[in-house]
Formats: structure tokens, sequence, C-alpha cells
């Protein structure tokens, strides 16, 4: 049934099965939990703050997978609401209101955080966003969308997004038929943010267990048992915040999709002061200390990882200005949430367990408001 756990035989929930972690990791933390969250990316972190102002004398911990950082700090960055071409795709298929209502979602989630935590302990940068073409078919088609996507999202945003007043040779490109500008848009250092996000969750005393994978979820007695890669965990209440991961713990309309992320050896010779997306926001890049970071490709068909990220580098070398090589000196994997769906998909799932996924590469613009709202169905 779509929603219920997948559950694949974890032993029963009795005093005689240990939990698997010490007498002392039970006493200080895991006992008499109210709230488990699964995912400490931005949505994790962010649900378990809303929990805490509504819920002051609950005992919360979220559980996340990763040793180090996690998926906030495998995302590249970009504070965006979608490109040109990505947002005239998304007209074609969903039409006029309902690619409005996504653009909104996204930019109201941009203005939250920033509101909450402030532009510099993010690393926020004010450097807008060109799109670089080059197909030429694509890039007169977006060219003519124009005045159509300006009208429709200027009301939303309080300005017309887009605009021809750059050229490739300003936003330091090169090798392309035009560039569409976004100057609404910006980027963030990822491990800022996170930063800011773990300080908040110590002042509000929310446990935070790293290095956990949940591999499986069961009910009983008014009470989950979550089971992780080190033991299990009991709470009467659980939000799945963890994205693609989720589908491996719930029947949802959401899968994980890897995305290749490389940062180059410094670049003497770079000039790129926006972040530049490619072909419906599927190829990205930015300027990170000096560096060019690349990322995406998921849409070529490369049956090896090492075909896509030759592919990344050529793409730098061609159509970033002063980049002669590039010499990968940071390479790494983040993982999209997808589905059918281009929103997230936020739900109670019944007996006190609760989703909040599916954030389809848009986890910087929408993290934050999904998170909450994940919190504000408990």
């Amino acid at each position: 049934m779509p929603g219920q756990p997948k559950n694949t035989g974890l032993r029963p929930n009795h005093p005689e099965a240990p939990s698997g972690f010490s007498y002392w990791e039970t006493k200080g933390w895991l006992q008499d939990l109210d709230a488990v969250v699964v995912g400490g990316g931005l949505v994790g972190m962010s649900a378990a703050l809303r929990l805490r102002q509504r819920h002051p004398n609950w005992h919360i911990l979220i559980v996340d997978r990763a040793t180090v950082g996690g998926a906030t700090t495998r995302n590249a960055g970009f504070a965006c609401f979608g490109s040109p071409s990505e947002l005239l795709e998304d007209w074609q298929q969903l039409g006029e209101e309902a690619t409005v209502a996504l653009v909104k979602m996204r930019w109201d989630g941009l203005q939250a955080l920033r509101q909450m935590w402030g532009d510099r302990p993010l690393g926020y940068r004010d450097c807008g966003a060109v799109e670089a073409f080059s197909d030429p078919a694509l890039f007169a088609a977006c060219r003519d969308a124009l005045p159509s996507l300006n009208k429709a999202l200027g009301d939303t945003l309080g300005t017309r997004p887009f605009t021809t007043d750059v050229t490739a040779r300003d936003a330091g490109l090169t090798g392309l038929e035009g560039v569409i500008s976004s100057p609404l848009e910006g980027a963030i250092d990822t491990s800022r943010l996170a930063t800011a996000l773990r300080i908040q969750l110590h002042r509000e005393n929310i446990g935070l267990l790293t290095g956990h994978e949940v591999t499986n979820l069961t009910h009983g007695q008014g009470c989950w048992t979550i089971e992780t890669s080190e033991g299990h965990i009991q709470a009467p209440c659980v939000l799945v915040a963890n994205n693609g991961w989720a589908s491996a713990l719930l029947d949802l309309d959401v899968q994980t999709t890897p995305n290749t992320v490389l940062v180059s050896q410094p670049q003497s010779d770079l000039h790129l002061p926006s972040t530049v997306h490619h072909d419906r926001g599927y190829v990205y890049a930015r300027e990170v200390d000096g560096r060019v970071l690349i990322g995406g490709g998921r849409h070529w068909t490369c049956p090896l990882e090492a075909e896509r990220v030759e592919r990344l580098k050529a793409w730098a070398v061609e159509h970033i200005a002063g980049v002669s090589r590039f010499e990968v000196e940071f390479q790494w994997q983040g993982h999209l949430g997808v589905g059918a769906s281009r929103g997230p998909l936020i739900e109670d799932l019944g007996d006190g367990l609760y989703a909040g996924v599916r954030m389809g590469g848009m986890g910087v613009a929408i993290g934050t408001l999904v998170g909450r709202k994940l919190a504000d169905l408990v």
C-alpha cells in the first residue's frame, strides 16, 4: 500500500531484544523519545527545529546516515528557483498556473532561509545567475518566451526575473549561442548553512545521531521501532526527511538519483561573477574560492561515471573563459530525490508516521519550508 513501511523482517519488539546501543548511550540520548527525524539535512533539521517551537518539552532526535556533513553539504549551493529553459519545459508540461506555483514555493523558501539565518552566516552571495545556451533552437525558444515568463512571474517575485542585458562575455563564458540573465538568484556556502543549523540544534537541546543509516520501520503498541545500522530506537512519532533515500523505507513516489559534482584546481584567469545553468539546469557551474565547481550531467547517457566526469570537465574548458585545463581536486556525489511530480511530497501516513521528501534538486530553495510543513503535520 502506498506510504506504508517496507518491512524487511525486523526482529520482534520486546524487552528480550536488546537495542544494540550501550546502557549509557540509551540513558543519555535515546530513551523516552517523543519524536525521531530520519534525515539530518536541511529538511530534517528544519523540521526538528519547528517541532521544538511547537512542542517545547519534547525529547527530539535526528538520525542521519552520513558520518560527516550530510545531504546539505553535498549540495552545490545554488540558491535558485528555475532557469528559463527549465521553466519553459514546466510550462509546456504542467501549464502556467502550476509553473508559477512551483516558482513561488521556491522563492518563498529562499526568503525564509535567508530571513531565518541571515546572509552572512550562510555565506550568501547575491550574484545572480545566467543560463548558458549552446543550442540555437532552445535559445530562440526561451528568448521568445521571456515576455510571458516575466509577466507570469513578476507579481510573485516583485520584478521581472529574466533579462537579456548580459552578454556571454560579461558572464565569463564563451563559445555559446547566448545567455539569459536571472539577477534574483544567488549562491550559498552549504557548510556554513549546516553549521548554523547544528548550532541551533544544540541550543534547542535536539539530539543528532550521525553515521546511522535507518534500515527499517515497524509499528506496534502505539510505538515505532526505528532500526538502524547500529541498533534500534523507539518513538511514538517518526518524521521521514531523507529525500530520495526514503524509497528504501516507504512505498512513495520518490527515487534517489546520484548527481556528480567536481571542483577544479585554482584558476588564475577565472572570472565567473554569476552562477551558471545549462540545458534545463541539468548542468550547473559556479566559482568557489577561485576554482570552478561544475556538476550534473545526469541527463547524459554515460555508461561509466568516468565518462560523465570527462564531459563535465570538457564543458568547463569549452565554455568558461580562462579555463584552459581542468584538474579535479574535489569530486563527490550528491543524491537527488525525484519522482513523477515536480513538487515535494509532504504527507501524514498515519499512526504517527510523516514524510517530507522529493526535493527535485531544489533542496536549498524549498528545504526550509518543507521541513516546517512536515513538522506542522504532527
